[in-house]
């Protein structure tokens, strides 16, 4: 799979999410991303970090491996806790860890507490990813 073809594989699942609304990583927010923000409602950002490709086998021709990391930052309103973050990460790693689509699989997803900032309560979901 290309680089691009990751890309579109990984936003076409988070496009099946029914969970709030999601921005992507490089293309302008849309209109149920900027009115969650506008009225502090919880919202996920997504974006697909790349690992370094290694040559896993030689034959005919090399066998490259693309290994990354699918990260979701979840935004929640501050004042309210951290219950409704956990809640939307738990539904996220539900869907995308041990998904597989073509040579595209996911691996345990994990979360990391980045806490308050600006009024808003984040958790980060981080699901490793590898194609080959």
């Amino acid at each position: 799979m290309t680089f691009d073809e990751i890309r579109i594989a990984i936003e076409s699942r988070m496009v099946a999410w029914d969970g709030v609304p999601v921005a992507y990583d490089g293309a302008p927010s849309g209109p149920n991303v900027d009115a969650a923000i506008a009225n502090q409602e919880p919202w996920v950002r997504l974006t697909i970090q790349h690992g370094d490709s290694f040559v896993a086998g030689l034959g005919s021709e090399p066998c490259v491996r693309r290994p990354g990391l699918i990260m979701c930052q979840v935004f929640t309103k501050d004042n309210q806790g951290s219950r409704q973050a956990y809640q939307i990460a738990d539904a996220l790693a539900a869907h995308l860890q041990f998904w597989r689509t073509g040579h595209l699989e996911t691996l345990a997803s994990s979360v990391q507490r980045a806490g308050p900032s600006d009024g808003w309560y984040q958790l980060n979901v981080s699901t490793p990813f590898r194609v080959g």
